[in-house]
């Protein structure tokens, strides 16, 4: 056991892992001040702990081993994506969570990280003249977009598309097959404002000066409020508020309570994180660990720059937390498989592969 503890702690990225860590404890910090009593706090307590055991369980695998645990996790909460499209059970109209065991899950945050592994796999496949991989990946994919559109989710479809489409750019697949694909996402955005109303309104919304903007307007208060250091801890009243000031704005919260200055080490530990994971690329040599760093990363980078601009309003807003950072079990446990893979892709000892 401690053999393979050192075993472990000599070969990962131990930078990346404490930049993780001072990640999650930031997200313990913040749980803290936004409660009022300690239920809240205890339950990110311990999705932070749970997450950084799932995180080191799965940096422990080898690559091979990481590809069989993804396509058991992609079967299973691709099933869960289908059984959600029969429930009734909804959230602000859309069909996004199961409740299992009393626990709220939202299996398309448990896709991500599953799928772009494994397609990786498939475009490496592909890269070597395997043209029927490129085919089964493709339809796998307009699949589980599909699903996640139905729900409906914008957002998360968006994300997931824009992730796999990064994968594509870096594999260096024909430029027409890029183009094409993004043209599509193009066009699922226009019909998104078209045809689902929600979507339409915060569009409009970002838009019109004399539309409601209540939400995004206690979101810039609470950044002017807070200064260069913030009223301190749990001193903040804005996040009384402000709707979602757990998950989707919670850093309006930290720009209240700790500070423009404290925001901007959030923002540097995330950049730093991005590209300390895309400087590794240069070590190796194998395209399915390059392609599946690159769709991993990005996947959090665009995530992370999603929540903070909708909180700044540089771009309409979106339901979507800021990774390890806002509460929700679903986002930190899925971030933390995400990282996971990304420690164990990136270990010394694939680095001569």
């Amino acid at each position: 056991m401690i053999e393979g503890i050192y075993k472990w702690w000599k070969e990962i990225d131990k930078v990346n892992f404490l930049i993780i860590l001072s990640i999650i404890t930031i997200g313990i910090i913040l749980s803290f001040s936004i409660s009022n009593n300690f239920t809240f706090f205890n339950k990110h307590l311990l999705y932070s702990f749970a997450s950084i055991f799932v995180m080191i369980f799965i940096s422990s695998m080898d690559i091979k081993l990481l590809r069989r645990f993804s396509l058991i996790g992609l079967i299973v909460f691709t099933i869960l994506l289908i059984v959600i499209l029969f429930m009734d059970f909804q959230i602000k109209g859309s069909k996004r969570w199961l409740i299992i065991f009393g626990l709220s899950i939202q299996p398309s945050e448990f896709i991500k990280p599953f799928f772009l592994l494994l397609s990786a796999w498939f475009l490496a496949q592909g890269l070597e003249g395997r043209k029927s991989y490129l085919t089964i990946l493709f339809v796998a994919f307009f699949i589980l977009a599909s699903l996640i559109y139905l729900q409906p989710d914008f957002g998360m479809t968006f994300l997931f598309a824009a992730s796999f489409f990064c994968q594509l750019f870096i594999a260096g697949l024909s430029i027409i097959l890029v183009i094409v694909a993004f043209l599509m996402l193009i066009i699922l955005s226009i019909t998104s404002y078209f045809f689902i109303d929600h979507v339409q309104k915060r569009i409009n919304t970002f838009f019109d000066p004399s539309a409601d903007t209540y939400q995004i307007d206690l979101s810039l208060k609470a950044f002017k409020s807070g200064g260069l250091f913030g009223k301190g801890p749990a001193q903040g009243v804005l996040k009384e508020k402000i709707p979602d000031a757990s998950t989707d704005f919670i850093f309006a919260v930290a720009g209240e309570e700790l500070g423009l200055i404290f925001c901007s080490l959030i923002i540097i530990l995330i950049l730093l994180l991005i590209i300390r994971f895309l400087l590794q690329l240069l070590k190796f040599k194998d395209p399915y660990i390059i392609i599946a760093i690159v769709g991993l990363i990005s996947s959090y980078g665009l995530q992370s720059l999603i929540n903070i601009f909708s909180s700044l309003e540089l771009i309409p807003t979106k339901g979507m937390t800021l990774p390890f950072i806002s509460y929700g079990g679903s986002s930190m446990i899925s971030t933390s498989i995400l990282f996971g893979f990304l420690l164990s892709l990136t270990k010394q000892n694939n680095e001569k592969k």
